[in-house]
Protein backbone atom coordinates (compact mmCIF):
# COMPACT_ATOMS: atom_id res chain seq x y z
CA UNK A 1 0.00 0.00 0.00
CA UNK A 2 1.39 3.16 -0.98
CA UNK A 3 2.45 5.98 1.81
CA UNK A 4 2.88 9.82 1.58
CA UNK A 5 3.46 11.14 4.85
CA UNK A 6 1.55 13.67 5.98
CA UNK A 7 2.38 16.11 8.74
CA UNK A 8 -0.92 16.02 10.96
CA UNK A 9 -1.05 19.82 12.50
CA UNK A 10 -3.12 20.43 15.44
CA UNK A 11 -6.41 18.39 15.68
CA UNK A 12 -8.66 17.19 13.14
CA UNK A 13 -12.32 16.06 12.91
CA UNK A 14 -13.29 12.36 11.93
CA UNK A 15 -16.51 10.11 12.81
CA UNK A 16 -18.14 13.28 14.68
CA UNK A 17 -15.01 13.38 17.04
CA UNK A 18 -11.88 15.48 17.19
CA UNK A 19 -8.66 14.06 17.05
CA UNK A 20 -4.46 14.33 17.76
CA UNK A 21 -1.93 12.64 16.51
CA UNK A 22 0.88 11.72 19.02
CA UNK A 23 3.75 13.10 18.48
CA UNK A 24 5.94 11.44 21.58
CA UNK A 25 8.45 8.14 23.29
CA UNK A 26 6.90 5.59 25.12
CA UNK A 27 8.77 4.65 28.11
CA UNK A 28 7.79 1.37 28.36
CA UNK A 29 10.61 -1.16 27.40
CA UNK A 30 8.12 -2.81 25.55
CA UNK A 31 7.80 0.09 22.64
CA UNK A 32 10.60 0.12 19.87
CA UNK A 33 9.72 3.68 18.04
CA UNK A 34 8.38 6.66 18.61
CA UNK A 35 4.95 8.12 17.72
CA UNK A 36 5.07 10.63 15.09
CA UNK A 37 2.54 13.17 13.39
CA UNK A 38 4.51 12.79 9.65
CA UNK A 39 3.42 9.32 10.21
CA UNK A 40 -0.49 10.48 9.80
CA UNK A 41 -2.38 10.85 6.73
CA UNK A 42 -6.50 11.12 6.03
CA UNK A 43 -8.52 10.21 3.62
CA UNK A 44 -10.24 13.05 1.72
CA UNK A 45 -13.76 13.51 0.22
CA UNK A 46 -15.86 9.78 0.78
CA UNK A 47 -12.74 7.94 2.47
CA UNK A 48 -12.94 9.37 5.99
CA UNK A 49 -10.17 6.79 7.14
CA UNK A 50 -7.19 7.50 9.06
CA UNK A 51 -4.03 5.77 7.73
CA UNK A 52 -0.61 5.11 10.54
CA UNK A 53 2.33 4.26 8.70
CA UNK A 54 5.11 2.54 11.19
CA UNK A 55 8.94 1.83 10.22
CA UNK A 56 11.47 0.83 12.03
CA UNK A 57 11.96 4.26 14.23
CA UNK A 58 8.51 5.61 14.21
CA UNK A 59 5.23 4.66 14.38
CA UNK A 60 1.39 5.99 14.64
CA UNK A 61 -0.74 7.01 17.49
CA UNK A 62 -4.52 9.26 17.20
CA UNK A 63 -6.09 10.09 20.22
CA UNK A 64 -10.27 11.27 20.97
CA UNK A 65 -11.20 14.16 22.82
CA UNK A 66 -14.08 11.09 23.54
CA UNK A 67 -13.67 9.64 26.62
CA UNK A 68 -15.68 6.54 27.17
CA UNK A 69 -17.65 5.19 30.70
CA UNK A 70 -18.78 2.18 31.85
CA UNK A 71 -21.98 1.22 30.14
CA UNK A 72 -20.79 1.94 26.71
CA UNK A 73 -19.13 0.62 24.08
CA UNK A 74 -16.18 1.71 21.76
CA UNK A 75 -14.57 0.17 18.31
CA UNK A 76 -14.33 0.56 14.43
CA UNK A 77 -12.61 -0.52 11.74
CA UNK A 78 -9.46 -1.92 11.33
CA UNK A 79 -7.55 -2.73 8.93
CA UNK A 80 -4.22 -5.14 10.40
CA UNK A 81 -0.63 -5.20 8.35
CA UNK A 82 0.84 -8.67 8.81
CA UNK A 83 4.16 -7.00 9.80
CA UNK A 84 5.42 -9.65 12.73
CA UNK A 85 6.40 -7.50 15.99
CA UNK A 86 3.42 -5.04 15.68
CA UNK A 87 0.36 -4.31 16.92
CA UNK A 88 -2.65 -2.55 15.63
CA UNK A 89 -5.09 -1.60 18.69
CA UNK A 90 -8.35 0.36 19.37
CA UNK A 91 -8.48 0.89 23.13
CA UNK A 92 -9.77 2.79 26.30
CA UNK A 93 -7.03 4.44 29.09
CA UNK A 94 -6.91 6.63 31.94
CA UNK A 95 -3.95 7.45 34.20
CA UNK A 96 -4.15 10.08 37.18
CA UNK A 97 -0.57 9.13 38.16
CA UNK A 98 -2.15 6.51 41.00
CA UNK A 99 -4.52 5.11 39.03
CA UNK A 100 -4.34 3.45 35.63
CA UNK A 101 -6.95 1.04 33.77
CA UNK A 102 -6.98 0.28 29.88
CA UNK A 103 -9.17 -2.11 27.98
CA UNK A 104 -7.36 -3.06 25.45
CA UNK A 105 -8.47 -4.61 21.73
CA UNK A 106 -4.90 -5.40 20.23
CA UNK A 107 -4.59 -7.15 16.65
CA UNK A 108 -1.05 -9.41 17.11
CA UNK A 109 -0.21 -10.83 13.66
CA UNK A 110 2.54 -12.62 14.70
CA UNK A 111 0.05 -14.65 16.90
CA UNK A 112 -2.56 -14.25 14.81
CA UNK A 113 -4.75 -13.46 17.17
CA UNK A 114 -6.81 -10.73 18.84
CA UNK A 115 -5.39 -9.77 22.43
CA UNK A 116 -8.47 -8.88 24.70
CA UNK A 117 -6.76 -7.12 27.78
CA UNK A 118 -7.86 -5.05 30.88
CA UNK A 119 -4.64 -3.64 32.66
CA UNK A 120 -4.92 -1.88 35.99
CA UNK A 121 -2.92 -0.41 38.89
CA UNK A 122 -3.19 1.82 41.80
CA UNK A 123 -0.26 3.00 43.20
CA UNK A 124 1.46 -0.36 43.38
CA UNK A 125 1.85 -3.26 40.95
CA UNK A 126 0.74 -3.32 37.61
CA UNK A 127 -2.38 -6.31 36.98
CA UNK A 128 -3.00 -7.65 33.52
CA UNK A 129 -6.10 -9.84 32.64
CA UNK A 130 -5.86 -11.14 28.91
CA UNK A 131 -6.80 -13.77 26.45
CA UNK A 132 -5.91 -14.30 22.66
CA UNK A 133 -8.44 -15.03 20.28
CA UNK A 134 -8.19 -16.13 16.57
CA UNK A 135 -7.92 -13.07 13.91
CA UNK A 136 -5.91 -13.04 10.71
CA UNK A 137 -3.76 -10.05 9.70
CA UNK A 138 -3.62 -8.30 6.30
CA UNK A 139 -7.58 -7.95 6.48
CA UNK A 140 -10.32 -5.87 7.58
CA UNK A 141 -11.96 -6.46 10.94
CA UNK A 142 -14.75 -4.75 12.86
CA UNK A 143 -14.39 -4.67 16.72
CA UNK A 144 -16.43 -3.49 19.25
CA UNK A 145 -16.01 -3.46 22.89
CA UNK A 146 -19.07 -3.41 25.49
CA UNK A 147 -17.57 -2.47 28.95
CA UNK A 148 -20.29 -2.96 31.44
CA UNK A 149 -20.51 -2.85 35.29
CA UNK A 150 -20.19 -6.52 35.34
CA UNK A 151 -18.58 -7.94 32.39
CA UNK A 152 -16.93 -6.36 29.52
CA UNK A 153 -16.96 -7.99 25.72
CA UNK A 154 -15.04 -8.22 22.73
CA UNK A 155 -16.66 -8.41 19.33
CA UNK A 156 -14.69 -9.71 16.79
CA UNK A 157 -16.40 -8.82 12.96
CA UNK A 158 -20.21 -9.14 14.58
CA UNK A 159 -19.45 -12.41 16.91
CA UNK A 160 -18.72 -12.77 20.56
CA UNK A 161 -15.46 -13.49 20.85
CA UNK A 162 -14.32 -13.58 24.36
CA UNK A 163 -16.03 -11.96 28.07
CA UNK A 164 -14.28 -10.75 31.62
CA UNK A 165 -16.56 -10.80 34.09
CA UNK A 166 -16.36 -9.12 37.40
CA UNK A 167 -15.84 -11.36 40.18
CA UNK A 168 -16.44 -9.54 43.65
CA UNK A 169 -14.71 -12.31 45.53
CA UNK A 170 -11.86 -12.82 43.68
CA UNK A 171 -8.85 -11.16 45.47
CA UNK A 172 -6.05 -9.68 43.36
CA UNK A 173 -3.56 -12.59 42.76
CA UNK A 174 -0.99 -13.43 40.07
CA UNK A 175 0.50 -9.67 38.36
CA UNK A 176 -0.27 -11.48 35.08
CA UNK A 177 -3.54 -14.10 34.33
CA UNK A 178 -3.62 -15.50 30.92
CA UNK A 179 -7.09 -17.27 30.27
CA UNK A 180 -6.36 -20.48 28.93
CA UNK A 181 -6.04 -21.50 25.47
CA UNK A 182 -9.51 -21.41 23.86
CA UNK A 183 -11.29 -20.53 26.50
CA UNK A 184 -13.74 -17.62 25.52
CA UNK A 185 -14.24 -15.78 29.27
CA UNK A 186 -12.43 -15.00 32.36
CA UNK A 187 -13.16 -13.63 36.10
CA UNK A 188 -11.18 -10.68 36.87
CA UNK A 189 -11.02 -9.50 40.14
CA UNK A 190 -13.79 -6.30 41.14
CA UNK A 191 -11.09 -4.05 43.18
CA UNK A 192 -8.95 -4.96 39.13
CA UNK A 193 -12.68 -3.58 36.90
CA UNK A 194 -12.55 0.12 35.72
CA UNK A 195 -15.36 2.47 36.88
CA UNK A 196 -13.61 5.70 35.76
CA UNK A 197 -13.75 7.39 32.27
CA UNK A 198 -11.01 6.51 29.96
CA UNK A 199 -9.77 8.37 26.96
CA UNK A 200 -10.20 6.54 23.26
CA UNK A 201 -6.72 6.07 21.47
CA UNK A 202 -5.63 3.54 18.68
CA UNK A 203 -2.14 3.00 17.67
CA UNK A 204 0.06 0.86 15.59
CA UNK A 205 3.46 0.14 16.92
CA UNK A 206 6.46 -1.99 16.88
CA UNK A 207 7.97 -3.67 19.93
CA UNK A 208 11.74 -3.25 21.13
CA UNK A 209 12.95 -6.76 20.20
CA UNK A 210 13.18 -7.23 24.61
CA UNK A 211 12.67 -10.34 25.36
CA UNK A 212 8.95 -9.48 26.88
CA UNK A 213 8.39 -7.52 23.59
CA UNK A 214 9.29 -10.83 21.85
CA UNK A 215 7.03 -12.92 23.36
CA UNK A 216 4.10 -10.55 23.52
CA UNK A 217 4.09 -9.29 19.72
CA UNK A 218 7.25 -11.49 18.20
CA UNK A 219 10.54 -10.63 16.86
CA UNK A 220 10.37 -7.51 14.17
CA UNK A 221 12.69 -7.60 11.89
CA UNK A 222 12.62 -4.66 9.79
CA UNK A 223 10.05 -3.18 7.16
CA UNK A 224 7.19 -0.69 7.27
CA UNK A 225 3.17 -0.92 6.87
CA UNK A 226 0.23 0.45 6.76
CA UNK A 227 -2.99 0.02 9.59
CA UNK A 228 -6.06 1.84 8.58
CA UNK A 229 -8.69 3.36 11.16
CA UNK A 230 -12.18 4.00 10.42
CA UNK A 231 -15.83 4.53 12.08
CA UNK A 232 -14.13 4.49 15.10
CA UNK A 233 -16.58 5.10 17.94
Amino acid sequence: MAFTPQAVSGSFSRWGQTWTASNWKNGDPLFGCTFSPRNITLGSGSDQAVYGYLDSSTCSEVKSGRWKTQGSSFGGDLYVPGVAGTTTTVFTYTDNGTLWNEIDAEFVPARGALHPALIFRNGGSRYVFEAWRPATSNAWHHVEVKWQAASIQWYLDGQLSFTMYRNSSLGLGATVVTAPSGSTSMQVPAAAWPTQSQQLIANFWRGSNTADAAGFLGSYGGGTGTAIWNNLF
